[in-house]
């Protein structure tokens, strides 16, 4: 693992200012880092981590985020058969449902979790991504950033999941309960979210960026 060096540690050719989002102290980044993760040298936390690929993984990622999601919110999420009535529903419809007994507040929020957060998600990580891959920078690259920060933590799709596969055991045992492609398609969902939090490097963003546009005046 890496680690960044203090103001007078002349070890490494000067880089951006980088603070640690734990304890505060201010850092001048390695100047460049193959492969690895980035640690504050005062708590330990991960700054960042760094790995060659990890942009053009992160886009297909995202690519295969927006395919499943999708199908998440057109195919029915699971099917329920009780005293030969069947019923099925969607992500929107269960919200709807919500609303129609009252809980409009579980469905605002249904709405705001698991649909809406998701897809500013994808949408931004998709709006940086793309133009990078085809040797631009994307415009508004701070402001989008920015908003991406602020949406990751209200996307709660593991949190449906969770509830759903709750419901399911409840349910089981009065009614037969069929998962439908919606509720394969969020999980998955689900997994390529986790998976990209992982490897996602946004250092190297602004790097690809930077570089773009630094070609771009010469």
């Amino acid at each position: 693992m890496a680690t960044l060096a203090r103001y007078a540690d002349t070890g490494f050719e000067t880089a951006k200012l980088l603070a640690c989002p734990e304890c505060d102290l201010l850092l001048h980044g390695p100047a460049a880092v193959a492969t690895g993760e980035v640690a504050c040298p005062r708590c330990g936390a991960t700054l960042y981590r760094r790995f060659p690929w990890a942009l053009d993984a992160t886009l297909a990622l995202m690519i295969a985020a927006a395919i499943l999601f999708a199908v998440a919110n057109v195919y029915p999420i699971m099917s329920l058969e009780l005293q030969g009535r069947e019923n099925s529903g969607t992500l929107l419809g269960m919200a709807k449902a919500l609303h129609e007994e009252g809980v409009t507040s579980g469905a605002l929020l249904v709405v705001a979790t698991v649909i809406v957060m998701p897809a500013l998600e994808i949408l931004a990580m998709l709006y940086l991504l793309v133009p990078l891959r085809l040797g631009q920078a994307p415009e508004g690259l701070a402001i989008v950033s920015r908003a991406l920060f602020a949406v990751r933590p209200w996307v709660m799709a593991e949190v449906f999941t969770l509830a759903a596969l709750v419901s399911i055991g409840r349910l089981g045992n009065i009614a037969e309960l069929e998962l439908g492609a919606g509720f394969w398609a969020i999980g998955a969902v689900m997994f390529l979210f986790a998976v990209t939090d992982t490897i996602f490097d946004e250092h190297t963003l602004w790097e690809c960026a930077a570089a773009i546009r630094e070609s771009g005046r010469r």
